[in-house]
Parts: structure tokens; sequence; C-alpha cells
């Protein structure tokens, strides 16, 4: 596959990667499955402190901000900076 990296002007890393054709169907639900893991786990954890919805809407919110291109740490920081006041310390990833 070809990825490409590059920050946009925050300093945020994000990558594209253009897919190899042709992509079998097993190979294209492995891939999707192994990238939002890191999400799935996440909202898992969350779920256990912070009830369902709100772990679901964190863990969706971080796979739509990995689709859109961020990888998984910033979109994790970004999503978790939306429900804290401002200037207040990101939590120890799991």
């Amino acid at each position: 596959m070809n990825n490409q990296h590059y920050s946009n002007d925050n300093g945020d890393y994000r990558y594209h990667q253009q897919p190899s054709y042709p992509q079998t169907h097993t190979t294209l639900q492995q891939h999707t499955l192994a990238a939002i893991n890191p999400a799935v786990q996440h909202g898992l954890r969350e779920a256990q402190h912070l009830g369902f919805q709100h772990a679901l809407t964190e863990a969706v919110a971080i796979g739509y901000l990995m689709g859109r291109g961020y990888n998984y740490q910033t979109a994790w920081r970004m999503v978790e900076s939306w429900w804290r006041p401002q200037g207040t310390p990101l939590p120890t990833p799991y």
C-alpha cells in the first residue's frame, strides 16, 4: 500500500492509505477491523467507567476521525479534549 503522511497547520499527523487493487473482501474486512480495533478497545474500557452511551460516542467519534485521516492517537486526544475544560490535562491513555 502507498501511505502518504502529512501534518496539517496544527501539527496533527494524518495519513491516507491508497488501497491496492484488486482487494479481496477478506483483506478489506481484516484491514478495517484491525484499523478500528484501538477505538473499539477504548470504548470498551470507557464503558466500564462512564457508561455505554458516552463510550460509544467516543469510540465512534474516534473512528470517524480516523476515517477522515487522523491517526488513532491524534483522534483520541481530540475526542478526549471535547469533554474537558480547556487547559485540563488529558488522562493517561490505557
